[in-house]
């Protein structure tokens, strides 16, 4: 189950995984010994914390990863690139407006059996336990989301504009040309990286601040937020 959720967070070096409610420490050093990426563990135990410490002394990658006691509710968690959690859904809910508002767009986050309400997922998936604990099946969901940039609002690139509307990573894109209508469709947000098509363009960007760069039918173009 822990590589699992580092997988589908894909876990690579370079990678600061932030663990929330961190345990013993498991989720951590796996993300250091096996995908080599650097590791935090939050942790309201303090006798958790230090078992934590042992086992990264033992698994040889205390230089990686660190522990500290804290509130998972208060702790800073912006310099995370994953956020690992297997909390209940009343805790998540009072996560959920730190990670739209502290992460960094592009972060993901993965969740072990419960999900956040109001925020779908972008994917689900459905895992074999093979040590559940007493009253678990075994069969448990993982979750992922990542974190989208802020696209809502006007922007103007040449003589197309845009309005977008969104809802974390839903976004329904209005366009015009000169004033007139063009119809956009399969419009998607993953991360920064935006994309929309009408009958005739086909646009990849991906969104910086104010700015939207990107191409249009593989002609360079910069949409910029509109005020």
């Amino acid at each position: 189950m822990v590589e699992r959720m580092l997988q589908l967070a894909g876990t690579q070096p370079g990678d600061l995984v932030v663990d929330l409610g961190s345990g013993d420490g498991r989720i951590v050093i796996a993300a250091a010994q096996k995908f080599g990426a650097r590791g935090l563990g939050i942790e309201l135990d303090e006798k958790l914390v230090e078992r934590s410490r042992h086992n990264a002394r033992l698994a040889k990658v205390a230089d990686r990863v660190s522990f500290v006691h804290g509130d998972v509710l208060a702790s800073d968690i912006s310099k995370a690139s994953v956020v690992t959690v297997y909390l209940l859904p009343s805790l998540l809910d009072r996560l959920q407006p730190r990670f739209v508002d502290e992460l960094q767009p592009g972060t993901r986050i993965v969740s072990h059996a419960f999900a956040m309400a109001g925020w779908k997922p972008d994917r689900a998936e459905t895992v074999r336990v093979t040590q559940p604990h007493p009253g678990q099946g075994d069969e448990s969901t993982l979750y992922l989301w990542i974190v989208p940039a802020e696209a809502r609002g006007l922007w103007q690139g040449g003589d197309l504009r845009l309005r977008i509307h969104q809802n974390y990573q839903d976004i329904e894109v209005e366009g015009t040309q000169g004033g007139k209508p063009v119809a956009v469709r399969r419009a998607t947000l993953t991360g920064r990286d935006i994309a929309w098509e009408t009958r005739a363009w086909n646009f990849r960007g991906r969104i910086e601040q104010n700015q939207i760069v990107g191409k249009l039918n593989d002609v360079p173009l910069v949409f910029t937020r509109a005020r």
